[in-house]
């Protein structure tokens, strides 16, 4: 297969409340198998799954087959409220019916961190479940850990977040985007809520697609005690766990955006994916 073929085009589509957001299409060579949707966490974009080199898990699968879409949360600016529960609503809706009419089938949803429990939340959301061929989730959870985003640390990352018009996610070295005060308000409301109420947690109940779920034994973010936990709410018969470790038999333990984003994860994360889609695909 010749890797170095990658075809991309962006577009953003507008979501009812006039706001726009970008996606980017990533297709390989041969795609002649389903679609991947790719949902980046908090502090991170395109470039995580893709980057300006087209180098990333959406290039690698994209070479193997698998066409995708990498979709990018609402930005200040983006003629809307930029929240991620508004991301959740108004334009996760439109991106599944832009996969429909651009490949007349369902497709596996993809997400890492915040990413992960985004896209957990609209398969749990959508009713008909056969839209979705199945999840594969990176270091998603909301229920343990995430000190900024539970009280009282939460009342100053929110302060800073309006204070200066966006969360200085660059100048604290916790990745390379800084978010919006809306989509921080919501990631606190996300965590709060989801540990003190039920609403979350239930919703989960309702996810029946197969499931993939990686931890990194090293990670510091989000723990795998809580990567855990986020699955175990899901009703899914075919349901895999994996803790990414020394102990597990992994190169390394792995952190929390080297479960994707690592020369190591390249040489064991990424085919380790790869299998597990091409074993899930739909008998024609």
């Amino acid at each position: 297969m010749d890797e170095t073929v990658l075809q991309t085009r962006e577009e953003s589509p507008s979501a009812p409340d006039g706001a726009r957001f970008r996606v980017t299409h990533v297709r390989g060579e041969h795609a002649d198998k389903p679609p991947v949707v790719y949902l980046p966490g908090m502090f991170t974009g395109r470039n995580f799954w893709l980057s300006s080199r087209s180098v990333g898990l959406a290039a690698y699968l994209a070479h193997h087959g698998f066409p995708g879409l990498v979709v990018e949360r609402r930005r200040t600016g983006c003629g809307g409220r930029p929240g991620l529960e508004d991301h959740l609503t108004q334009d996760l809706p439109l991106v599944q019916a832009l996969v429909e009419r651009t490949w007349k089938q369902p497709a596996f949803w993809m997400g890492h961190s915040f990413g992960g429990v985004l896209a957990a939340r609209a398969a749990a959301g959508n009713p008909d479940q056969s839209r979705i061929l199945g999840l594969v989730l990176f270091a998603a959870q909301f229920e343990v850990g995430k000190r900024g985003l539970h009280p009282p640390v939460s009342w100053l990352t929110s302060l800073v977040s309006h204070r200066l018009g966006r969360f200085p996610a660059r100048r604290l070295g916790l990745g390379p985007v800084d978010e919006p005060p809306e989509a921080m308000d919501d990631a606190i409301r996300q965590v709060t809520e989801g540990r003190r109420k039920p609403d979350i947690r239930e919703s989960l109940h309702r996810i029946t697609v197969p499931v993939l779920a990686i931890s990194g034994l090293g990670d510091k973010v989000d723990p795998t005690a809580g990567c855990e936990r986020l699955v175990a709410h899901f009703a899914s018969k075919d349901k895999r766990f994996i803790r990414a470790g020394r102990k597990t038999g992994f190169l390394q333990d792995y952190d929390h955006p080297g479960i994707v984003v690592s020369k190591p994860a390249q040489q064991e994360i990424w085919p380790l994916v790869l299998d597990w889609l091409v074993h899930r695909i739909p008998a024609s």
